[in-house]
């Protein structure tokens, strides 16, 4: 069984042996079969749990890594993050289950593990940034726009509380992303 470490693909962009330029063929070896798959036209996605693993077609070559599931705003958002299958399993390191982090989170895990990053402005007329692993290039992304979710212990939802942001240090982590530039 493989050992996969979120950290490790944000210090150095391999998610376990797989990497941008890594064929299908030694995905599916790694993974195994047991997936979803996505057909959209010249670049296909095959999906392990909600973990993305891009490839153009032509080629299949992995081209894009990222899992864009993240908030935690639903009742099943342990399968939003965990990957386990008889192939692998991940540690996903500061991910939690039904818990969100904020931007201002992730930049704290990022000095205390010393991981070179900047803050790269994506949109300048909303006032929305990105964080960018130097070393690595994935990039982290967040909204300021989500759903709380208040479930009962039978974890049916109670309450759902919709949540605006106006302080880029709360808004909420999106997606952890890795596509060749």
């Amino acid at each position: 069984m493989v050992k996969l470490s979120l950290k490790e693909f944000i210090r150095n962009g391999r998610f376990g042996a797989i990497s941008i330029n890594s064929t299908k063929e030694e995905l599916i070896n790694m993974l195994g079969e047991d997936y979803d798959f996505a057909d959209c036209g010249d670049i296909h996605i095959i999906k392990y749990g909600w973990y993305e693993f891009y490839y153009r077609k032509e080629t299949e070559k992995i081209m894009g890594i990222q899992n864009d599931h993240l908030p935690a705003d639903c009742v099943n958002h342990h399968e939003m993050i965990n990957l386990e299958n008889n192939y692998c399993t991940l540690d996903k390191w500061f991910l939690k289950e039904n818990n969100n982090i904020t931007f201002g989170g992730i930049i704290k895990l990022l000095k205390e593990e010393n991981i070179p990053y900047e803050i790269v402005p994506i949109n300048q007329t909303l006032n929305q940034n990105i964080i960018k692993c130097i070393n690595s290039n994935v990039t982290f992304d967040f909204v300021n726009e989500y759903t709380m979710i208040k479930s009962d212990s039978k974890g049916q939802i109670k309450q759902e509380i919709n949540i605006t942001e106006t302080n880029e240090e709360n808004y909420i982590l999106n997606g952890i992303r890795l596509f060749e530039y």
